[in-house]
């Protein structure tokens, strides 16, 4: 698929796979939309894309996906600048080991990883281009397939909190959501589609930067010093997945991308294996009358 004169929309897009998806995009004339946290990262991250791309178009606005309100303004600055956007990519993510919260009390791998990104859809969907195809795709990760969903307690308010459940938790919330999503674009017609991507095993700094992924031992020192950069695949190869998603005239709604090597780790892109939850049509319902209630943010109701 042509990406020239497309807008795409990446949130996280100044480090890690987003970063390098930004640069890929920039360069086939696409016009990219960097949705960062920090202004200051985006703005050298640009430089840099600039530098190796200088025919590049590539804008930034603030927004930090964990605050509703953030959210919100930055929809309202979307609209009063940009207007119209043809591909919504929620990328940004984090895994942290202290139980954090958001200004609401949303536990933070929870706001950050899903309800923002629900929140960030929901009030973009209004802005999509309808003169022509376009996508949403939701970055997923291996851990969705071991993840589980509280809805009694899903602010780990009662329950003794674990980073790692946390971030599946957020994670199989993420992957239900992108099927729910695609079930109720068809169901109202849109000629928008949603499909998830997984980077695999990335070497970031997602989740060296909180600490979450700071080995304790010598081995695991040793570890990931030594061996980590050949076991886990670089940002660069890490984000193709993503970019398929992105670009490739192939794809249907409901599709779900990611390395093909062993466990999914890293290698060429292919569909990728999807926790049977994520597909439940109960499940999805529930969690999507969840999510509005959580966030405030209602759209494609009743469907």
């Amino acid at each position: 698929m042509s990406l020239s004169n497309k807008t795409v929309v990446i949130t996280g897009a100044n480090s890690g796979i987003g970063y390098e998806a930004t640069l890929k995009l920039a360069a086939t004339g696409a016009r990219v939309l960097m949705a960062c946290r920090s202004m200051d990262k985006a703005e050298k991250a640009r430089s840099t894309i600039l530098s190796q791309v200088p025919e590049g178009k590539i804008d930034i606005l603030p927004v930090d996906v964990s605050e509703l309100s953030s959210v919100e303004d930055f929809v309202k600055s979307f609209a009063e600048q940009i207007g119209e956007l043809d591909i919504l990519v929620n990328n940004a993510g984090i895994v942290t080991p202290m139980l954090s919260r958001n200004s609401m009390g949303h536990e933070l791998h929870l706001a950050t990883n899903y309800l923002g990104p629900f929140a960030l859809t929901g009030r973009l969907l209004p802005y999509f281009n309808k003169r022509a195809p376009t996508r949403i795709i939701n970055i997923g990760s291996l851990a969705h397939r071991f993840g589980k969903f509280d809805f009694e307690d899903p602010n780990w308010d009662k329950t003794k909190f674990n980073h790692w459940k946390a971030y599946a938790r957020s994670k199989i919330a993420t992957a239900s959501f992108t099927m729910e999503l695609h079930r109720r674009l068809q169901k109202n017609g849109a000629d928008i589609i949603s499909l998830g991507a997984h980077p695999g095993f990335a070497a970031t700094d997602v989740g060296t930067k909180t600490g979450a992924t700071t080995p304790k031992t010598a081995f695991g020192k040793w570890y990931q010093g030594k061996l980590e950069s050949w076991i886990v695949a670089l940002p660069v190869h890490a984000a193709e997945p993503m970019v398929h998603a992105i670009s490739a005239d192939d794809v249907v709604g409901g599709d779900y991308y990611g390395p093909t090597g062993l466990f999914e780790i890293k290698g060429k892109t292919g569909k990728a294996r999807m926790n049977p939850l994520a597909s439940d049509i109960e499940f999805g319902r529930r969690l999507w009358a969840t999510s509005e209630s959580l966030t405030g943010v209602r759209f494609l109701s009743g469907l």
